[in-house]
């Protein structure tokens, strides 16, 4: 999807979070996108998950650019829950409840939510004054 597409669709199920991409240009949002995965991922292999894993790319978009602002500790952690039930709106919005897919998926959004958080703190943009624990 092209990422006027995925903030079309970011605004129309209402992702948590969605009104940070109003401060931004369409062309600076799409500098600050990267796909899924982390910056260090070399591009080749950044391609690959998020074409594996598209139907997260509206939480990951919203999700690119709070890492873009960075912030404290706690607001990277929000970050990361908040791109997990993004995932979730995302998932739910696409398969019923009566699909196994559904629920294989959210599994997905959790684990990698968590991967986020165990690993994403060195991507994490901080500010002046912020540092390391």
């Amino acid at each position: 999807m092209t990422v006027k597409e995925l903030i079309k669709k970011a605004r129309k199920l209402r992702l948590e979070n969605v009104e940070i991409l109003d401060r931004y240009s369409e062309e600076e949002i799409a500098r600050i996108y990267n796909g899924i995965g982390p910056d260090r991922f070399p591009d080749w292999l950044r391609k690959i998950v998020t074409e594996s894993a598209e139907l997260f790319e509206a939480a990951a978009l919203i999700h690119d650019v709070e890492y873009d602002e960075g912030g404290t500790r706690e607001q990277f952690t929000a970050a990361n829950d908040r791109f997990r039930r993004n995932c979730y709106t995302l998932v739910k919005d696409r398969y019923g409840w009566y699909d196994i897919r559904r629920y294989l998926w959210m599994n997905k959004a959790r684990r990698w939510s968590n991967y986020c958080e165990l690993f994403g703190w060195s991507g994490w943009t901080k500010p002046e004054g912020v540092v390391d624990e």
